[in-house]
C-alpha cells in the first residue's frame, strides 16, 4: 500500500471517521481505521458495531492494499502535519511509514483481515431528500431526544412518512425526551414508500454533521428491517435501527390553546437567555405572565437576585396567570428556529406550551410545565 494525499483532505476523512471510533470496546480492533487503498483512491472506514462510516478521498494511488491503523494514535498525528502532500506506504511487518517534507513518522499497523466490514442493508424501502431539508429537519428534532438509557427507545429519531391527517407533510421527524417534543415535516416529491423507523440519535447528529459539510446534493436513506443506510456523494453510514414502540406523539401535542402570544424570536431568545443567567442559579425555573399586551419572563434565585424581562407581544385569546417552565428547554427551541416570529400558545397553568414558527416550516415545539408554588393545579 502507498498513496499520497493532500493533508486537508486527509484531515477531512479522518474527522469524519473517528467519531465512531469505539474508544472503550471488550474488541480492541475497532480501536482502529481501515485504510483500504484502491484505483478509485483511499476509504477510511470506522466501526463500533453500532454504526459505521465510510469515506473515500482523492488520492494518488501508488500501489493498493490496506492496513489498520489506530485511530487516536493517527488522529493526534494528522492534526499536527503541515498544509502539505503526506505520502503513506507500507513497510515490512506491519509498519507504516507517514512522510512529510524532509520528516517522518513510523507508526505499527494491524492487518484488515478481522476488521468488520459494514454490513450491506437490504433495501426493503428508501427515501431520497435533499440535504438542505435534511439538516433543518434533524437540526430542529436531535437535541430533543433522550440521553438516559431508562428511555431506551426516546434515545432515537422517529423517521415517518406517508400523509399526515394534521398539516400537509409526508415526510416528519420527531424527538421527545419526556419533558419536551420536537416535529419537523416537510413535503417531499417522490416518495412512495411508508416509513416508520427510530434511528438513534447519536448516528442521526453523525449525519447531520456529514450534511453540514456539504449541504448541495441528495441524500438516500435505505431502510432494512433492523438497520438503515445513508449514502450521501463519497460517505456512506450505517446504523442500526432501535425497536419497539415510539409514543403517539400526536396525543401530546394540543389541540387547541387558549392563549396565542405572538413574539419577535429574538427578543424572545436574547429575554429568555438573560432571565437563564439568574434562573441557572435556581432549578432553571422561569416564570411567565402575559398581562395588558406584554410577556413577562421573570426568574428569581435566593441570594443572587431576580429578572422581570418584559417584551411588547401580540395576543390573542386570555392574558395567562403565570405557567413555569425550565429556561434550557425553551431556549433549546427558539435557537434552532429560522423565523422572524413565533407564536407561542399557552392553556391552563399545568398544561404543555406550545412554540411553533409563525409563517412557513411545519415545526412545532411542546415543553411541559414546571409546578411550583405559585403555580399549582
Amino acid at each position: 500500500m502507498e498513496f499520497i494525499i493532500n493533508k486537508s483532505e486527509l484531515s477531512y476523512g479522518v474527522s469524519l471517521v473517528e467519531r465512531v471510533v469505539a474508544t472503550r470496546s471488550t474488541l480492541p480492533i475497532i480501536g482502529n481505521i481501515l485504510f483500504e487503498v484502491t484505483k478509485s483512491g483511499l476509504k477510511l472506514s470506522a466501526n463500533n458495531l453500532e454504526m459505521g462510516i465510510e469515506v473515500t478521498l482523492k488520492a494518488k494511488v501508488l500501489k493498493e492494499g490496506s492496513i489498520l491503523i489506530p485511530a487516536k494514535t493517527l488522529s493526534g498525528i494528522v492534526s499536527k502535519l503541515p498544509d502539505d502532500d503526506i505520502s503513506f506506504k507500507l513497510k515490512d511487518k506491519g509498519l507504516i511509514g507517514i512522510n512529510y517534507k524532509k520528516s517522518n513518522f513510523n507508526i505499527h499497523g494491524l492487518p484488515p483481515d478481522e476488521f468488520p466490514q459494514l454490513p450491506k442493508v437490504k433495501e426493503t424501502k428508501s427515501i431520497s431528500v435533499e440535504g438542505k431539508v435534511l439538516i433543518d429537519m434533524i437540526g430542529q428534532t436531535v437535541f430533543s431526544a433522550s440521553t438516559s438509557e431508562d428511555k431506551y427507545v426516546l434515545n432515537g429519531i422517529l423517521i415517518e412518512t406517508g400523509k399526515s391527517a394534521h398539516d400537509s407533510t409526508n415526510l416528519r421527524m420527531v424527538a421527545t425526551d419526556g419533558y419536551r417534543l420536537s416535529k419537523s415535516g416537510v413535503k417531499v416529491e417522490g416518495l412512495a414508500d411508508i416509513v416508520s423507523v427510530i434511528v438513534p440519535s447519536k448516528s442521526m447528529g453523525e449525519i447531520l454533521r456529514i450534511l453540514s459539510q456539504d449541504p448541495d446534493g441528495t441524500a438516500k436513506i435505505t431502510i432494512g428491517p433492523d438497520q438503515m443506510s445513508f449514502k450521501y456523494k463519497d460517505t456512506f453510514l450505517v446504523s442500526r435501527l432501535i425497536q419497539g414502540q415510539f409514543p403517539d406523539y400526536r396525543q401530546v401535542i394540543p389541540k387547541s390553546t387558549e392563549t396565542k402570544i405572538t413574539i419577535d424570536l429574538q427578543s424572545f431568545l436574547s429575554s429568555v437567555e438573560r432571565a437563564a443567567v439568574i434562573a441557572s442559579q435556581s432549578a432553571n425555573i422561569v416564570k411567565i405572565e402575559v398581562k395588558a399586551g406584554q410577556l413577562h419572563i421573570m426568574a428569581q434565585a435566593p441570594d443572587v437576585g431576580s429578572v422581570d424581562e418584559v417584551i411588547e407581544v401580540e395576543i390573542k385569546g386570555k392574558e395567562k396567570g403565570l405557567v413555569a417552565f425550565n429556561v434550557r428547554l425553551l431556549a433549546d427551541a427558539l435557537k434552532v428556529m429560522d423565523t422572524d416570529k413565533v407564536v407561542l400558545e399557552l392553556g391552563e397553568a399545568l398544561s404543555p406550551g406550545l412554540i411553533r414558527p409563525k409563517d412557513g416550516t411545519e415545526f412545532v415545539y411542546i415543553v411541559m410545565p414546571i409546578r411550583t408554588q405559585e403555580v399549582a393545579a
